[in-house]
């Protein structure tokens, strides 16, 4: 499993994907905060938005895990692409539109 990660820098990519995310996130107006480390992200939201992660699953199928009912929290594969990034920015910011 090791040689795996090794071999695919999955690490790199998950800290070079990561930091995308959080710089992308951070930039979005009604995110009160972003917190995370590679991959590993937080996203805090007004809790009148907290309808967001559902709507993320029912209508774009992005499953997200829940800190709290306003808080959403990614842990995507370390393999995550650049690609995907974008498909679930580009599905959160219709949801907060």
């Amino acid at each position: 499993m090791l040689e795996v990660i090794e071999q695919d820098n999955l690490i790199a990519n998950a800290e070079k994907i990561g930091n995308y995310l959080i710089n992308e996130l951070k930039s979005l107006p009604k995110i009160k905060e972003v917190r995370g480390r590679g991959l590993m992200i937080g996203i805090d939201l007004p809790e009148e938005l907290s309808h967001v992660r559902k709507n993320l699953l029912a209508k774009h199928k992005i499953f997200t895990g829940e800190a709290k009912p306003n808080v959403i929290r990614l842990l995507p594969s370390l393999a995550l692409t650049q690609e995907h990034a974008d498909q679930f920015l580009s599905a959160l910011k219709q949801e907060l539109a």
